[in-house]
């Protein structure tokens, strides 16, 4: 530091590109290497080392005489000998590598933001554009349901009731897919919920289907928890009308809601998860069920596995809850046995 003398090392030539020795050890010689874009920043990052005895890191490119940029990542520690000579040993790494692949996934990154959110939009331009010619299919059937019914043979009526199923079933479908859409969309916005208001609004949804099948739904006292409240509010109405949908023939559904505040290091459902706290859901019911091995498949887009005949639905709202749990970083777990019913298990971080 008193003489201001440098030395490079061997392998600090072979980073620039040079033979051991090829030019005298000077700042100025060294510099000679730098980006003219980066001189500056790193000429004031040289003053300030000199004035602090000390280089945090720095990062700057430099050029080989081949024309070859390189990304360089630099610091300085003060030493200090016994007889109180100081001197700052520096070190040059090249991070070239590193930082060509970082910009390499920035760019796939943002490709990517940009092809979901083309694909979103066209998901919803596009379910929307549908709807219109199916509204005016469903009006004209309703008009010849209405004034032209007299005229039609058995056939014919048969015919134009499974024109009414199937558009009502297209409609159906368009919906759910508007709906997992936008779970798919990035501006999701966390807001403090209470998880009580939503599952009421839920019921409220599906009230008429409640009275109709003389279900009995019971519920814990559900907690404050930060979530898309629209998001959780689907979640919770896609369970309730799942459970309503497939119970059993002549036996009023009864669906229990419970909660409990649990450690991942306690229940066996989490062992493979970070450690930490979660809110754990559970909907429950008496329907139909399923046999466990379709545990997984049920919550893949358009899974169902119930004919359409006897049992409405597209296959999309289960997907709807896996994908609402996963934009929580949550998990969601489906139990079944044949004829005794269904558990759906939410986990929820705390």
């Amino acid at each position: 530091m008193d003489t201001n003398v440098f030395t490079f090392s061997d392998n600090l030539y072979h980073v620039l590109g040079e033979k051991p020795g090829a030019f005298k050890s000077t700042l100025e010689n060294f510099m000679s290497f730098v980006h003219p874009d980066d001189k500056e920043k790193l000429a004031a990052a040289v003053d300030r080392m000199m004035k602090e005895e000390n280089l945090p890191f720095t990062y700057y490119r430099i050029i080989t005489k081949d024309g070859t940029i390189k990304h360089i990542k630099g610091y300085g520690k003060l030493l200090v000998s016994a007889d109180g000579e100081k001197r700052i040993v520096g070190n040059i790494t090249d991070i070239s590598d590193e930082v060509e692949s970082y910009l390499v996934l920035g760019e796939r990154n943002l490709e990517l933001e940009k092809n979901n959110a083309e694909l979103s939009e066209f998901n919803y331009v596009a379910s929307h554009d549908l709807q219109e010619p199916l509204r005016k299919i469903q009006t004209f059937i309703s008009r010849l349901e209405d004034k032209e019914a007299k005229k039609f043979s058995a056939s014919g009526i048969q015919y134009l009731e499974r024109i009414n199923i199937a558009a009502t079933r297209m409609r159906l479908l368009i919906d759910d897919l508007l709906q997992f859409s936008r779970t798919n969309k990035p501006d999701k916005e966390f807001v403090s919920t209470n998880l009580n208001e939503l599952l009421e609004q839920a019921k409220q949804d599906v009230a008429e289907t409640i009275l109709e099948k003389e279900a009995t739904i019971t519920s814990d006292l559900l907690p404050t928890v930060s979530v898309i409240p629209f998001q959780i509010h689907q979640l919770f109405l896609n369970l309730l009308s799942n459970s309503l949908k497939y119970c059993k023939e002549k036996v009023p559904p009864n669906i229990k809601i419970e909660y409990s505040k649990v450690s991942s290091k306690n229940d066996v459902n989490l062992i493979n998860v970070p450690k930490g706290e979660f809110h754990k859901i559970i909907f429950s019911d008496n329907g139909i069920g399923f046999e466990q091995k379709y545990g997984d498949q049920i919550f893949e887009l358009f899974s169902r596995l119930h004919n359409k005949e006897n049992y409405s639905g597209t296959g999309v709202g289960l997907s709807i809850c896996k994908k609402t749990v996963d934009n929580h970083d949550g998990i969601i777990m489906a139990f079944g046995k044949p004829q005794e019913g269904a558990v759906f298990t939410i986990y929820l971080p705390a």
